[in-house]
């Protein structure tokens, strides 16, 4: 939206930002295809647009109050930005937002996943809202998986649970909903990071998130022996790249190995 906006503002000779915003409300109402990208990539942009078409229409000040600053593309202005969306989401009522299929619970999940650090380091942040942030429940792995919604989205989880205990891959513990990763050996890492890197391939991950909190993900149902650091390094994008190679190299196996183990995902 910025860029959009920075485009028109920069090239315009007469003034003519005045309407942008009812532009892009009828921009975001048009149907976008996206054919070239991924299938996960189009679901995620998708939202994004119907969440911004929301919020545009419900709080319009949020979007004006932006604009009008000198400063709109700056990080204190995005910050602030997205602490108000984030406010705003605390009082708006759920069941209008859920005839428009939008999930205000999720919203408020995905915000706090990506920009919690944020709207804690917020100048602005008032103590209600820190408060608010500690008491929303913890961030889970099925809430990075492809779904239409909640509902859909555990029970991908808990699919893929039954296949990795069918194939031996974890077995139960005591603790209720967390399983132990079998495989103790040197190959015990890359199999899970080629399970990531494969779910994502085949459009089951709709959330990309940063190396540590995907391990972190993978940490609340998985109990494994794999030091912290090796961990959070197999989800790096750099080390996740790696899986994306011709059949001569060893790691070709572990994503085909992976690629029969999610076929019926």
């Amino acid at each position: 939206m910025l860029i959009l906006y920075h485009n028109r503002y920069s090239c315009s000779i007469d003034d003519s930002t005045a309407d942008y915003l009812d532009d892009f409300e009828s921009y975001l109402q048009r149907p976008l295809n996206f054919w070239y990208l991924p299938a996960a990539k189009r679901r995620q942009i998708n939202l994004i647009r119907s969440r911004m078409l929301y919020l545009l229409k419900n709080s319009r000040p949020i979007f004006e109050q932006l604009l009008a600053r000198k400063d709109y593309s700056s990080f204190e202005a995005k910050q602030e930005t997205i602490l108000k969306i984030y406010q705003w989401l605390q009082i708006v009522p759920h069941e209008p937002a859920v005839k428009n299929g939008i999930d205000i619970n999720q919203w408020k999940l995905d915000l706090k996943s990506k920009f919690g650090h944020l709207l804690f380091e917020s100048e602005s942040a008032a103590p209600e809202l820190k408060k608010v942030l500690k008491k929303l429940p913890p961030f889970h792995f099925h809430q990075i998986l492809t779904g239409t919604d909640e509902t859909a989205r555990k029970q991908k989880l808990e699919r893929l649970i039954a296949i990795l205990l069918k194939e031996q891959w974890i077995s139960p513990c005591k603790t209720d909903g967390i399983y132990l990763f079998r495989n103790t050996g040197n190959g015990g890492r890359l199999q899970l990071a080629a399970l990531y890197f494969t779910l994502n391939k085949q459009g089951h991950i709709q959330q990309r998130l940063t190396a540590p909190k995907v391990a972190a993900l993978f940490n609340n149902w998985l109990s494994h022996s794999i030091p912290r650091d090796s961990f959070i390094k197999a989800f790096q994008t750099e080390q996740q790249d790696t899986f994306n190679c011709t059949p001569n190299k060893p790691r070709y196996k572990y994503v085909q190995d992976c690629s029969l183990l999610l076929r019926d995902l």
